[in-house]
């Protein structure tokens, strides 16, 4: 391998064998036309000892660490008198099937709803519901504003220990690009409450923490509308 590669792909295996997670994808409420990919690349703040030890391969206890996640989504999209979008994808180690409806189209502020269903592949089973809109700020540019809420639960191998986290997810992203790729760095605040026995119980535990990320889409152009 190459000097100029080695370093990306260290950066990449060490995402994906990391087992993390992305609390927050931040995405445009309208539909994206035929097949789409994105990836996003994400980092939080510290988020507790409790939390921490569910996202740990090498953590007894107090595990207040931040978390780095890599996501991939393949979505197909089809536009009509509700667009809406379907996908799967791996955040982190866990995989998910996804399900889009964009709810208003033809007005300024376009919106929607939808959420994701974690597939059964692996110790943790992640789930998502959330909400996307979109305030245009010029012709390639969108503030995107995307509530949710997240929750994940983690069985030992053994099915020994087992872990919980339910947050309430706060994301705002700004959207740059009208064509085929676009690119989306965003910020997330998470309100969680996260728990395990190990076989003793911790918590429940309340934190408060804050994610960065930044994605990229490759797809059809979106035909945009309410201008």
């Amino acid at each position: 391998m190459s000097n100029r590669l080695a370093v990306p792909y260290a950066v990449l295996t060490a995402l994906i064998t990391a087992g993390c997670t992305s609390f927050a994808t931040v995405r445009s409420a309208e539909v994206r036309p035929g097949p789409s990919v994105t990836a996003q690349v994400a980092s939080t703040s510290l988020v507790g000892p409790v939390a921490g030890w569910l996202w740990s391969y090498d953590c007894a206890a107090d595990c207040d660490h931040s978390i780095q996640s890599l996501d991939l989504t393949l979505s197909y999209g089809k536009r009509g008198e509700t667009p809406f979008s379907i996908g799967i994808g791996l955040n982190g180690t866990s995989g998910f099937a996804e399900g889009y409806f964009q709810l208003r189209s033809a007005e300024r502020f376009p919106f929607g709803v939808g959420g994701r269903l974690g597939l059964p592949i692996g110790p943790a089973w992640e789930n998502q519901v959330y909400g996307r809109l979109d305030i245009p700020m010029g012709s390639s540019a969108r503030l995107l504003w995307n509530p949710g809420v997240f929750h994940t639960s983690i069985t030992s191998p053994n099915g020994a220990n087992h872990g919980s986290f339910i947050g309430l997810v706060q994301g705002i992203g700004l959207e740059l690009g009208s064509g085929a790729v676009t690119f989306t760095p965003s910020v997330a605040a998470v309100w969680g409450r996260a728990e395990y026995n190990n076989p003793e119980q911790h918590g429940p535990e309340h934190r408060l923490f804050g994610m960065g990320a930044l994605s990229v889409t490759l797809g059809r152009k979106v035909p945009r509308t309410g201008r």
